[in-house]
């Protein structure tokens, strides 16, 4: 998607050698300038092995806040010797990297049973790539709060074995930016199975995970020619997803998925039977194997696939999983033996792809910067090629460029709507393929931007929000509502001293407002919830209260839960009074026995939710209030009793929060005070009894 250096080009501009440490590959990433990236540069990588720190979130990155987005083409960071002479060893970690492929290493494992800590993860790259990797352990691929990850390209990453280890083979969490336009190209996923016996909350394991970490949401994400074979729970789990596209790809569950990768000792043998599960909608299959059931819902769609050509089941779906346009080939036969699995991809096989082969007799194509699209401004467009010693030719009026057509001198002015075509040729190398760009020229005001741009954090943040767009005004608003030309007038730092939702847009006369920027911002501490109790000491309360704390479910459908516990929590059944996301889409809290609400309230990812509990101790009786951001309060229980198996609790000293189901929850702003006794409940509804 973007142009990149191939690890073996020996006609790349800018070569640089550095010896195998992680400081010298900084080092060099950092030294690189505009015009060496536009022109092409490999930084290549004597032998010898790379020792990380663990891949987990919380690890030391090996390499942070290098290279840059307004670079028009990746720097290659790559093995000198080809492919696995460079081992990465114990994970490693790559947070706010731009505009960098690293490519032909081999992450080996050094933990245990594939465990994370031998994994691979990338956390709010933009603009980046993983190419001919052998990965062991887990391959995590994480956005962040602040901007939309873009352009994140995984090319020919395998993972070839399967193990027993509670953790997915590969995750995608969005954070709170979300992604766009991300590719998977030839991509191989052996499965993982969680371990039995297990303590706590039962885990599960997908071989491939789209969960909306910080309320972020997945677009335009495509699969082409790659693997995918089930672990204990699916082969790919999806939420959050608009626009999925599927090409060319094996996704097998069941025995067949079972015949190449059979359940191991020690790991659980639960159903390997679904091919797909979660939600989302806009997907599309071309070209396809799907073996196994379709777990999708209608939580985001009530069709989930629009389009569907030429791909193979073994199974009828029912109507929910029928395409809006096309139609599935089922073949109730499909197996192992003549569904098309891809070969193993042994060691010896990854060498032989992977390997050297020889020197490059084709000029890269040109590099357009910026790279064509929609601009509010008009644009001075320049080109390059890697090249060395290239020329480069092109039209402007859409016909195909030969040598015959003008010559690229310097930067082309780009005022109006317009289609540039390019080529390069190279004396004694066969001539680059066409590149082709269009440009969009409008006249809307930039997106404002904030700095910093939302987040949780443990005291009063001031604000700046600026826009590109020269002589544009900037409204805002604090409550959630949607900005209009009326609204507050940006004239200095927003001081942020509570968690708010900041909306804004910039406006000019004569132009098109701005889309809206948003961002929320959690002050005080803050918690994350997962499949692992979290406890949170709070002041022991044995009379009448109240608690109220902000959240933000990071999905539209999660199973998130907080709840008031006397002592630490390990399961549900600790907790005396609870409120939920329920994974039904709604919001409800416990009522002795069972799940229950006054009043429907359907949440969504990202907003966040005022929550406050009015507890009565001497008659173990609680309500629970929860405020949308911008919106009206919504009474969700009145009265409701302790839940059953703490009827007797003495008092109550811990908050707990876990989340079991698709996706996570985040609590801030955790205040105790003074309480209301609770009056008569009306109208309850049973919503679920898990």
């Amino acid at each position: 998607m973007i142009p990149t250096p191939f690890m073996y080009d020996n006609t790349v501009s800018n070569i640089v050698n550095v010896p195998c440490n992680w400081t010298a590959i900084r080092n060099a990433i950092q030294a690189v300038t505009n015009a060496q990236a536009n022109s092409g540069t490999l930084i290549l990588v004597a032998p010898g092995t790379l020792t990380g720190n663990g891949s987990g979130s919380g690890a030391d990155p090996v390499i942070q806040n290098v290279g840059s987005n307004s670079w028009g083409q990746r720097v290659t960071v790559a093995p000198r010797d080809g492919y696995g002479t460079v081992k990465w060893e114990k994970g490693v970690r790559f947070v706010k990297v731009f505009g960098v492929c690293f490519a032909g290493f081999e992450s080996i494992n050094t933990g245990t049973n594939g465990s994370v800590k031998s994994g691979v993860k990338m956390h709010g790259c933009n603009r980046s790539a993983l190419a001919w990797i052998k990965c062991t352990g887990h391959l995590g691929v994480y956005g962040t709060d602040g901007f939309v990850t873009q352009g994140i390209e995984v090319v020919e990453m395998v993972q070839p074995d399967h193990y027993v280890v509670s953790d997915d083979s590969a995750d995608l969490y969005a954070g709170g930016g979300g992604f766009d336009g991300w590719r998977f190209d030839g991509c191989y996923h052996a499965p993982r199975f969680f371990e039995v016996p297990y303590s706590g909350a039962k885990p599960h394991t997908d071989t491939f995970q789209m969960a909306a970490a910080g309320g972020g949401e997945y677009s335009n994400i495509t699969m082409r020619d790659s693997a995918y074979f089930s672990s204990n729970n699916c082969s790919i789990q999806t939420g959050n997803v608009d626009g999925f596209f599927l090409e060319k790809c094996y996704v097998v569950s069941g025995e067949t998925s079972l015949s190449r990768y059979p359940h191991l000792p020690g790991g659980a043998t639960e159903s390997t039977s679904n091919a797909f599960n979660g939600s989302g909608k806009n997907f599309t299959a071309k070209d396809c194997v799907f073996i196994g059931g379709m777990g999708l819902n209608d939580r985001d769609s009530t069709r989930p696939w629009s389009f569907v050509q030429n791909t193979k089941t073994n199974k009828t779906y029912g109507s929910l999983n029928q395409p809006l346009s096309g139609s599935w080939t089922v073949d109730t036969n499909l197996n192992q033996n003549n569904s098309g699995m891809p070969v193993y991809p042994t060691d010896a096989y990854l060498n032989t792809i992977w390997a050297n082969p020889g020197a490059t007799t084709d000029v890269q194509r040109p590099v357009f910067i910026p790279a064509g699209g929609t601009y509010n401004s008009p644009q001075q467009v320049t080109m390059t090629c890697s090249t060395g010693g290239a020329a480069i030719y092109y039209t402007l009026d859409g016909s195909t460029p030969t040598t015959s057509s003008t010559r690229y001198t310097g930067p082309l002015p780009v005022s109006a709507t317009t289609t540039i075509r390019a080529f390069a040729t190279a004396s004694g190398l066969d001539p680059s393929g066409v590149q082709t760009s269009d440009y969009v020229i409008t006249n809307q005001v930039n997106t404002p931007v904030f700095s910093p741009h939302g987040g949780f954090f443990s005291s009063a943040q001031s604000v700046t929000i600026t826009t590109s767009t020269s002589g544009a005004a900037i409204r805002y608003t604090l409550d959630g509502s949607t900005p209009t030309a009326s609204s507050t007038l940006y004239t200095g730092p927003v001081m942020i001293s509570a968690t708010s939702t900041l909306k804004a847009i910039g406006t000019k006369t004569g132009a098109t407002n701005s889309a809206v920027a948003t961002a929320n911002f959690g002050i005080g501490s803050a918690f994350i919830s997962s499949d692992a109790w979290t406890n949170i000491v709070v002041p022991t309360q044995n009379s009448r209260f109240t608690v109220r704390w902000n959240a933000v479910a990071d999905g539209p459908n999660v199973d998130a839960v907080t709840g008031l516990a006397l002592g630490s929590v390990d399961d549900y059944k600790d907790l005396a009074c609870i409120a939920r996301f329920n994974i039904n889409g709604t919001i409800d809290a416990r009522n002795g026995g069972a799940y229950q609400a006054l009043a429907t309230l359907t949440y969504a990812a990202g907003t966040i939710y005022r929550f406050q509990m009015d507890v009565d101790f001497s008659t173990k009786k609680y309500s629970v209030t929860v405020t949308p951001d911008g919106g009206l309060p919504v009474l969700i229980a009145q009265n409701f009793s302790f839940r059953t198996e703490q009827a007797t609790v003495s008092s109550l000293d811990h908050l707990g929060i876990v989340a079991l189901e698709g996706g996570t929850h985040m609590l801030s702003d955790i205040v105790f005070g003074t309480s209301t006794p609770p009056s008569a409940p009306q109208g309850l509804r049973v919503t679920s009894n898990p």
